[in-house]
């Protein structure tokens, strides 16, 4: 029996699969948080070991770091007593910072660093702490954490669900900064400025999208991909979840990824009636997160990197630094899958031994046996009775071709709301021409109690003239398809921003990442400081989000190397895998899988697993990719790379 099986007998996927479902004894806490607790401690003993337990194995600056820091401050003096013109910069929108390769004629290298300097200080982070009295902090703090644990657990206390927390909190949490404004406590605060609507447009057209690819036709591109993950083995099933999420992810992006196939790993659940579905949905969630690290446009927090960072980042040069780190941390996530779910995944096997030769040499227990009898037995079924096979229809190709332009789409650099919305208005407005114009008009015929048809019901008026029926009021789009879009997710998403985005005025996240670094802030991706940087990034991420991190180590540290930037990416990325809240991945998986009834991927039964793959990920890759990697730990603009 897996550690991690926990108690899921009546809590089922959906009822089918209650009848599969087995009552197992409750697990102690040490069985079930013990990998856990001996990653935690493994961390603190080598950070303790390279660092020291007060931090006195800290080295000192050597000199291309004190080098490089004079240089830093002089450029940043440089730009601060620079003139410019206020005018143009408002005409050309602060917010554009424009090329990195500047002319001559438009003030190279220096214009462009105080573009962006201006951009990193008025738009990305604007620092109010200090308008901030200490109990303006600490109760802001205090409320946010609270919600936090609320969205953590959200049925401790009452049934009201993530989305509906999630707008509580950020309600709250304006109100509250209003009564601080108004009393002196703290500044005005800008709950529209704090919402980013790029991810929030982004979700709502891969929904529109997904939900067309799945309902226009039945058999269709969605059916097909269902069944190409299909396969009677569980562990094999598994495996093909994984290589696709994580495939899919590098390719496009995670939250894209997770959207469309959430509900085929539940459906895939219910057609062989699996008792527990977690390992599945991990399986999709943890490598969708970690497979986005690979490429700059895996993932939110990498789009911003690769536009925030002060040298080039080439899409080559990032796969290039991440291929080593992330192949090493998807290998280690899947084996820790296997092996805390070998009893879901390899039924009949004595231990992990044997479940490693099933892996490599084929093997087959009784009971993995008869499940591809069963399997098979059920296809047999099913072809006998009526046609599976659907085949390509014009609309499957038509789905293609839209796919195929979509993906081009991302994979050329345009804008990734646009994209989707666009993808998803496009299949909105060929469903509906199919609907009116090629689906068959559904026959309402009533029958007597032989199955004979019967004549239409006649009306009359009171004059015995024959009523003419009224045409049918046709359904629209907006009636049925619109409808199935998760405007809960988004309402989660907005109470979100709303909660960190006042957190983060307060300055408590930077004034945490500043104490915790200490002496290692000026050399934070160097051995040993860069093992404790990236479990500094990790929690951050996990309590104020990744994206709010990224913001804030840009406007910190805006000199930050390529080399910086690849480790900030791969901490803040693997750290998604951390806790629930790490990534907006592991939330819409969650969402998409409780719309379809399934519940079992909760809080509680993710961190166990959780905790113990993503700190063993994260250390084996900071590793591989202190070790080996092609970016310059050096600023090519501002000249390091020279001396």
């Amino acid at each position: 029996m897996s550690p991690l099986y926990d108690d899921v007998e009546s809590k089922a996927v959906v009822p089918e699969l209650a009848t599969e479902a087995r009552k197992t004894p409750k697990i102690s806490f040490f069985r079930k948080w013990g990998p856990a607790l001996v990653a935690i401690a493994g961390v603190i003993a080598v950070n303790a070991a390279l660092l020291g337990p007060s931090g006195s194995k800290i080295p000192a600056l050597n000199d291309r770091q004190l080098s490089a820091k004079k240089a830093r401050m002089e450029r940043t003096q440089a730009v601060l007593d620079m003139e410019w013109d206020h005018v143009a910069d408002l005409k050309r929108g602060i917010r554009n910072v424009g090329s990195r390769h500047l002319s001559e004629e438009e003030g190279g290298v220096m214009e462009y660093t105080r573009r962006r300097h201006r951009y990193l200080g008025e738009y990305v982070h604007v620092d109010v702490s200090d308008q901030f009295t200490l109990f303006g902090k600490l109760s802001i703090s205090a409320i946010y954490f609270a919600f936090w644990v609320f969205l953590m657990f959200p049925n401790w206390f009452l049934p009201i669900g993530r989305p509906g927390i999630a707008l509580g909190g950020g309600l709250s949490m304006v109100v509250f900064r209003y009564i601080l404004y108004v009393t002196g406590q703290g500044p005005v605060f800008d709950a529209a400025k704090v919402i980013i609507l790029e991810p929030l447009f982004l979700l709502f057209g891969l929904m529109l999208t997904t939900i067309y690819l799945e309902k226009m036709e039945r058999g269709g591109l969605f059916d097909k991909l269902r069944d190409s993950l299909d396969d009677p083995v569980n562990w094999k099933r598994t495996a093909r979840v994984m290589l696709m999420s994580t495939i899919g992810s590098a390719a496009v992006m995670n939250d894209s990824v997770v959207l469309i196939f959430s509900g085929v790993v539940v459906d895939l659940c219910v057609r062989h009636k699996v008792a527990n579905s977690l390992p599945y949905l991990l399986s999709l969630a943890t490598t969708a997160n970690t497979g986005s690290a690979f490429t700059m446009t895996g993932n939110p927090q990498n789009i911003l990197i690769v536009s925030l960072a002060y040298d080039d980042i080439s899409w080559t040069e990032f796969l290039l630094n991440m291929i080593i780190p992330v192949t090493a941390a998807s290998i280690i996530n899947a084996t820790m899958l296997f092996v805390y779910y070998s009893s879901e995944l390899f039924p009949g096997s004595s231990g992990i031994l044997e479940c490693f030769g099933i892996v490599f040499s084929g093997n087959r227990t009784p009971e993995m046996l008869a499940q591809e009898h069963a399997y098979h037995a059920r296809h047999v079924a099913k072809g006998s009775g009526e046609e599976e096979n659907y085949g390509w229809s014009i609309w499957s190709k038509i789905q293609i071709v839209i796919i195929t332009i979509f993906l081009g789409c991302f994979a050329s650099g345009l804008d990734v709301c646009v994209t989707s919305i666009s993808a998803g208005a496009i299949l909105m407005v060929l469903a509906a021409w199919k609907r009116q114009h090629y689906d068959p008009k559904p026959e309402i015929v009533d029958y007597d109690a032989d199955g004979n048809a019967l004549p239409p019901k006649k009306m009359y008026d009171m004059d015995g003239n024959e009523i003419e029926p009224e045409e049918e009021e046709l359904v629209t789009e907006s009636e049925t398809t619109l409808t199935e879009v998760d405007y809960g997710l988004l309402m989660l998403f907005i109470g979100q921003f709303i909660l960190i985005g006042s957190f983060d005025d307060t300055g408590v996240p930077q004034a945490f990442f500043n104490l915790a670094m200490g002496g290692c802030a000026e050399q934070m991706t160097s051995v040993p400081c860069v093992y404790w940087f990236v479990l500094v990034v990790t929690i951050l991420s996990n309590v104020a989000s990744n994206v709010p991190v990224v913001q804030m180590l840009a406007a910190t540290f805006p000199y930050a190397t390529p080399y910086d930037w690849m480790q900030v990416s791969f901490s803040a990325t693997i750290a998604g895998n951390l806790t629930m809240l790490g990534s907006a991945a592991n939330m819409i998986v969650a969402f998409q899988a409780a719309k379809v009834g399934d519940r079992t991927f909760t809080s509680e039964r993710h961190a166990p697993f959780g905790i113990p793959s993503t700190i063993m990920s994260l250390y084996v890759g900071t590793f591989l990719l202190s070790t080996i990697h092609f970016a310059p730990e050096c600023s090519e603009k501002l000249g390091e790379c020279d001396a």
